[in-house]
This record gives C-alpha cells, structure tokens and sequence, in this order.
C-alpha cells in the first residue's frame, strides 16, 4: 500500500483528496493486520502529532474485530483492536501541519 500525504497545507475534507501525492516506502498491504490489544506500530517520520489516521478492514473479520482505536506519537501511532480478529487493514496518514 502507498503512503499518502498532503501536496500543500489546505485543510482536510473530500474536496481536497486529489491533492494527495504518493510515497512508497510503507510496509505492504499483506503485511498489516489487527494485532489486539497489543497493537500494530505503524512508524511513520512527522515529528508531531498533528496528523488524521484512517483504518479500514480489508477481510471479513465475521464479527471478530471489536472497536477499533489508535494511539498517536511523534513518529508512530499504533493500531489497536477489541476483538480477536487479525485480519489486514488498510490506513492512510494525513498530515495537517
């Protein structure tokens, strides 16, 4: 999966989404999956947190996920999950400043 971030700093709504530029250096799709409540690190190099996360499951986790939520940090954010379903997710970070 591509790593997407913003070409300039105008706000974010859908209206602004082609304004995303593509990087390729983000673990691959294959690879990113619920870890629980353990949490997958997605490492990242924004330095802040002023950054929008969005998850979204890419299987069927036949109603194993449970709520999904995440902790941000400088340069990470980990992705938690309720459930017992470790199946991929897609995600995207976007940053605001």
């Amino acid at each position: 999966m591509a790593h997407l971030t913003w070409a300039d700093d105008t706000a974010v709504n859908p209206a602004n989404l082609n304004k995303l530029t593509q990087e390729d250096d983000l673990i691959p799709p294959a690879a990113v999956a619920f870890a629980g409540q353990a949490g997958y690190t997605i490492t990242h190099n924004y330095g802040h947190t002023d950054y929008q996360v969005i998850v979204n499951p890419v299987e069927d986790p036949a109603g194993f996920l449970g709520e999904i939520w995440y902790s941000k940090a400088a340069n990470t954010v980990v992705v938690y999950n309720s459930g017992s379903a470790v199946t991929d997710f897609d995600y995207v970070l976007i940053p605001h400043a």
